[in-house]
């Protein structure tokens, strides 16, 4: 028996290490075109880059690992399915179950493996990758400015917005807004229809060339007397080309190794986010606290005691009363109670505002803490799915399994991110929202084990399987 379950392991062992390999180099080049413009054309040396894709390779681990199981378990019982090999061991009276329960060991190492790079490689990789990508940008001006928003670019003291970015580089610019700052303050309107970045290494400039476009300036603030600035309230200039010079000097001795973020709820372990989510819990509670407070305070409910309280609901029959209340002193009563009803209703939405950003940072938190949980659990269940599914496929090789392996992988993901959003969002609990995507796949790993260490019918995974047999075999595009 030892040497049938020696066997099996082996076998898969030799499906699983290539397919790891091959997954993690997938993985990683497609990171690196993702950020690839970030990159290119920048300047950096072969170690940072080398640096900038060693720090990404924590994550790129953890989603190799449990598609490497899938796969593994697909071709190495797929290809004994194909060769009766599945059936001979069957027959010695070994069922899926023994064979699935001598490999539990080592799916298990790899599951308590997963959990530890999780909670410590990844948050280090996160930390030292996010820094990184922060340094980069502020050595490289390009790369700092996102579309379609304002972007405080401090060396040059401009506030600068985009609408897009092109060319070779992303050094040209289209639709161009620039809030011009003097003494931190923004004192000149920069509206341009295009512009370009061009760097000058010699003189350690870079030259921000503005096209066909108009500045207001405001001249206020450079005229002492109260009567001169009403004269003189701003100015309108137009203008075919107007450059910009930054002085790169300092962006030049940026160290790119220096580390300033380290709080991100992408960058802590388990230990360091359960502390951060009752830290938030705590400001929050004491924040709902302060505003039940203030709002007493500005309605000055907290001064009354319950007699005066109790009474309140004859007021509007006294205010009705014109031998008491005047029309006119009536008027300037609701108009003065209009006015502080409205500055209650915005100072009320400001901090409903700011609660939900705060809620939504502590979402995020709580899905990160439950996330490290997840990872272990997706190994067990692509395990779970893995195995009995190469033994109901029957074929073994990249061709099919791939196919089963991407649809299944793709659903993985899909619903992680739906559950990651939801959770954010406040859609549903943060916990919720990270067990959502096994919450799916785990009774579908449990039914496919028991239906084929039993033989029992699958229907439609029967017909979907099937589907993609006869469609692989004739070479043709896939359409589901």
């Amino acid at each position: 028996m030892k040497i049938v379950y020696r066997y099996i392991l082996t076998n898969f062992l030799k499906k699983f290490i290539p397919s790891f390999v091959i997954i993690y180099f997938i993985f990683v080049l497609q990171t690196f075109w993702l950020y690839f413009d970030e990159l290119a054309g920048k300047g950096l040396d072969i170690w940072t880059i080398f640096k900038f894709l060693m720090y990404i390779s924590p994550f790129v681990v953890l989603n190799a690992i449990p598609l490497s199981i899938l796969l593994g378990g697909i071709m190495s019982f797929g290809s004994m399915s194909e060769k009766s090999e599945f059936t001979a061991i069957k027959s010695m009276g070994i069922s899926l179950k023994s064979m699935m329960q001598s490999m539990s060991i080592f799916v298990i190492l790899m599951a308590v493996g997963s959990f530890i790079f999780a909670n410590t490689a990844l948050p280090y990789g996160n930390y030292k990758f996010s820094n990184l990508r922060r340094n980069i940008k502020r050595k490289m001006p390009a790369v700092a400015i996102s579309e379609g928003i304002f972007n405080d670019f401090k060396p040059a003291g401009i506030n600068i917005h985009v609408k897009k970015k092109y060319g070779e580089n992303n050094n040209r610019l289209k639709e161009v807004i620039i809030h011009q700052k003097v003494n931190g303050v923004p004192d000149k309107l920069i509206i341009a229809k295009s512009g370009l970045f061009r760097s000058d290494p010699e003189n350690q400039l870079i030259q921000l060339i503005l096209y066909d476009g108009y500045f207001y300036e405001d001249l206020t603030r450079q005229q002492k007397r109260a009567a001169d600035r009403k004269k003189y309230p701003a100015t309108k200039s137009t203008f075919k080309e107007h450059i910009i010079n930054i002085d790169v000097s300092s962006l030049n001795n940026v160290d790119l190794d220096k580390t300033s973020i380290s709080s991100a709820y992408h960058m802590l372990n388990v230990l360091d986010l359960r502390k951060e989510i009752d830290t938030l819990k705590t400001k929050t509670q004491k924040f709902k606290q302060e505003f039940s407070l203030e709002i007493l305070r500005r309605n000055r409910i907290d001064r009354l005691d319950s007699k005066q309280i109790s009474g309140y609901h004859d007021v509007y029959e006294i205010l009705k009363d014109t031998s008491v209340v005047s029309k006119k002193d009536l008027s300037g009563i609701y108009s003065r109670a209009a006015q502080k009803a409205n500055t209650l209703k915005m100072f009320a939405e400001r901090k409903a505002k700011y609660f939900a950003n705060q809620q939504v940072r502590t979402n995020k938190y709580i899905h990160a803490f439950f996330e490290k949980f997840t990872y272990p659990l997706m190994v067990i269940i692509m395990f779970l799915v893995g195995i009995p599914l190469g033994a109901i496929i029957k074929k073994g090789g990249f061709g099919i399994s791939v196919v089963f392996g991407i649809i299944i992988f793709v659903t993985y993901y899909i619903l992680s991110m739906l559950g990651k959003n939801a959770a954010e969002e406040g859609a549903v609990p943060a916990y919720l929202g990270a067990w959502f995507a096994v919450a799916v796949l785990l009774p579908l790993g449990i039914l496919l084990s028991y239906k084929a260490n039993n033989d029992g019918e699958f229907g439609f995974i029967d017909n979907l399987i099937s589907f993609v047999k006869r469609k692989v075999k004739q070479g043709k595009k896939i359409n589901f």
